[in-house]
């Protein structure tokens, strides 16, 4: 049976008799159906990953008692990779699948970007927080099950003048049908800011806009890309390119 892995941001050391946050304890005994006696993974990028068991359940709160330590604390020059993703809002499913993949191939931060040809607005701050909630758990969910030990941050969405003001990345890299740069050609530092547009694409002004802020216009290739599928094809090229 395979491993439950889950992540933990609290301090995780062997012996430690750890009691986990309501929603954790929720997930593991009444979606999954673990009890007490059952093994886990618990990680986080701070203190590396232990493999534990299931000591106690009372009142909806588990217990895991913590063993051996299976892998370290990320590194600094492990965390010096930075890979920022200004993804254009879109409906439903292609955003969940857009944050999921993007954790799975490594992305460090992820921004919800409003664009001009997007179709999705948030006026209510409730619906922007509850969206959040939801994005963040599933960059939570995909990097339990990519074995990654760090969580991306979702940001919260910014309008695309405001993220590219933000940029500070080496390579800063725009994704257009139409532009010039072909990935991978590209020279790509250990900073790297990418923008990928909303269902509609970029506007030429937004292309304009982007390239005023030193995004260089860069080409999947000859086929349209959907906006959940840009994100997935870009990250793979680029981390194929610097050997991970």
């Amino acid at each position: 049976m395979r491993l439950t892995r889950v992540y933990s941001p609290e301090p995780l050391a062997s012996g430690n008799h750890l009691k986990l946050s309501k929603d954790l304890s929720h997930y593991l005994a009444n979606v999954i159906r673990l009890k007490a006696g059952d093994a886990v993974a618990l990680f986080n990028a701070v203190y590396g990953e232990f493999h534990g068991v299931i000591s106690d359940v009372k009142k909806n709160v588990l217990t895991v008692t913590l063993g051996e330590q299976q892998r370290t604390a990320l590194l600094p020059d492990q965390q010096a990779m930075r890979l920022e993703l200004g993804l254009g809002l879109s409906k439903g499913d292609r955003m969940d699948y857009g944050v999921q993949k993007s954790v799975e191939l490594g992305v460090t931060l992820i921004t919800p970007v409003n664009c001009e040809y997007g179709d999705v607005r948030f006026k209510q701050a409730s619906r922007i927080k509850n969206k959040l909630r939801h994005w963040r758990r599933i960059a939570v969910s995909a990097a339990e099950q990519c074995g990654r030990l760090d969580v991306p941050t979702v940001a919260e969405p910014l309008d695309l003048a405001d993220w590219l003001e933000q940029q500070s990345a080496e390579t800063r890299l725009c994704f257009d049908p139409r532009g010039a740069e072909r990935l991978g050609d590209t020279p790509l530092a250990n900073s790297i800011a990418l923008l990928i547009g909303p269902e509609g694409g970029l506007s030429a002004a937004e292309i304009e806009l982007s390239v005023e802020a030193a995004f260089v216009p860069t080409t999947l290739g000859p086929r349209v890309l959907r906006t959940e599928t840009a994100p997935v094809a870009a990250l793979a090229v680029i981390q194929h390119c610097l050997g991970h």
